[in-house]
Order: C-alpha cells, then sequence, then structure tokens
C-alpha cells in the first residue's frame, strides 16, 4: 500500500526537506489533511501556507511541564501557582491577542489537572519515523496518571482547523505504533485528546480512544507519504511551475 519512489527523486526530496527555510506540517494539520480525499488535500495544503505565522499557542506548550504539574520522577514536588504559570505565559506571548489565546487554554487545563487529581509524569517518547518527513511525535510530552487511569495526552488547543474525527483517529494511530508497539509496559495505556470549547472560557473536552479502529502502520505510510510530498510542492509551488511551463490554465489538483 505504501508509495514507491526512486531512489534519486526520494534522497533528493529529503534532501530539500533538511533545507531550514522548508516548513514542517504542524503535526495536527498533518492528521487532519492526511485523513481528508486526495482531492481535498491541496487546497487545505495551500491555506496552511498562506496562513503564515501569526499568533500561536506555542507559549502554552512551552510552559506545558508547569500547568500540568509533571513531575521529573516518583517523588510529587510543590505544584507551581498559577500566578507563577500565568507569569511565565506571558513573558513568551508577543502580542495581546496571542495572550488572550493561551491564557484560557492555559487556565483550563491547570484546573483541569487539580481538579482531577492527574499525576503528570514523564513520558519517554518514541517519535516515529516514516518515508517521508520528520520523525513524529502525536502527543504532549507528559503520561496523565489519573486515580483509575493512565493516558498518554494530545493537547488540541485550536479553535478553527482543529482535528476532525478521522485526524483523532491518526493521532491515536501514531501514538499505538510509536509508543505501544514493541513497549509491553503501555499495553493498557491509552491516548485521550484534550480540546476546548470555542467560548471565551474555553472549557475542556476530553476524547478518549475507547477502542477505535486505528489506521495500520501502511496506511499511515501511505497517507503521510502522500500529504509530505504535496505540502513540498505547496511549498515550492512547484505544480504551478508545471502548469506555467506548460501554458496551460487548468486546475492544479
Amino acid at each position: 500500500m505504501a508509495i514507491k519512489a526512486t531512489g534519486f527523486w526520494l534522497t533528493n526530496w529529503r534532501s530539500q526537506m533538511s533545507l531550514p527555510k522548508i516548513r514542517h506540517l504542524p503535526i495536527t494539520d498533518l492528521a487532519r489533511i492526511s485523513t481528508l480525499p486526495e482531492d481535498m488535500r491541496w487546497h487545505a495544503l495551500v491555506q496552511v501556507k498562506s496562513g503564515g505565522i501569526g499568533p500561536n499557542y506555542n507559549p502554552t506548550r512551552s510552559e506545558f511541564p508547569g500547568i500540568v504539574n509533571r513531575q521529573p520522577g516518583i517523588f510529587e514536588s510543590v505544584r507551581d501557582s498559577w500566578d507563577a504559570v500565568e507569569s511565565h505565559i506571558k513573558k513568551r506571548c508577543r502580542s495581546p491577542e496571542e495572550e488572550g489565546m493561551n491564557l484560557p487554554v492555559a487556565r483550563q487545563l491547570y484546573d483541569y489537572c487539580a481538579q482531577h487529581k492527574v499525576n503528570a509524569l514523564e513520558l519517554e517518547g518514541w517519535p516515529i519515523s516514516f518515508s517521508v518527513g520528520p520523525k513524529l511525535q502525536a502527543w504532549s510530552p507528559a503520561l496523565f496518571v489519573y486515580p483509575d487511569r493512565i493516558t498518554i495526552p494530545f493537547v488540541d488547543p485550536r479553535k478553527g482547523k482543529r482535528l476532525t474525527r478521522e485526524g483523532i483517529r491518526f493521532i491515536f494511530s501514531i501514538q499505538f505504533h510509536a509508543v505501544r508497539v514493541n513497549n509491553p509496559d503501555y499495553d493498557e495505556v491509552h491516548g485521550e485528546i484534550i480540546q476546548f470549547s470555542k467560548e471565551d472560557g474555553r472549557s475542556i473536552r476530553i476524547i478518549p480512544e475507547d477502542g477505535m479502529r486505528l489506521f495500520s502502520y501502511e496506511e499511515l505510510e501511505f497517507m503521510i507519504s502522500q500529504t509530505q510530498r504535496m505540502w513540498f510542492d505547496v511549498l515550492t509551488d512547484r505544480q504551478q511551475e508545471t502548469r506555467r511551463r506548460a501554458g496551460g490554465t487548468g486546475s492544479l489538483i
């Protein structure tokens, strides 16, 4: 099922992708776009490219260990106060808009972990490789130990262009192949997606894996290879250039 490529083309593609100017496709976008019908992916990737790099949730991601009180070992340490976490996030924000995006999400996650008695531990991650593109890590850097279960969380803070149902299945599948396969200690550990409402308070919604049918490694390889190659073409305007040379005006898809 996996796409085959000539050694020269694949080597050249990887060489191009290693250039600093090449933007890696965020894992959330890779998940939601790879699971779209093939004829819809180009337009979705163009939208990602045209979106540029504006306000984002990097301040929350950077402060994730403090927000969830991630412990370096088995001994629990004193939880940082919300005031301390908030101060750190504000220092990382580049604009009032970015601050307004990050603080409600971080506060909801902070309160959720406290209310549900989450003991967040370090997760030994194993980013997974495919034939095209960078290694993928489809989880937030922690293991959530609840009183009654253990989960691998993936925080999806977006209001728009968030994970779809099939994108969620994609994320759980990456987690399975990267963490649970060949790691028997994690056999009973399942994933959960943490999304937030679109209202100002950004209340939390938990989406559990719950026996969802997962993609095989071969299915992931096929989707990811197609999407990553198409993303490279979008970034380099390769299809537009091909069309101009041919003198055509038809659809790019």
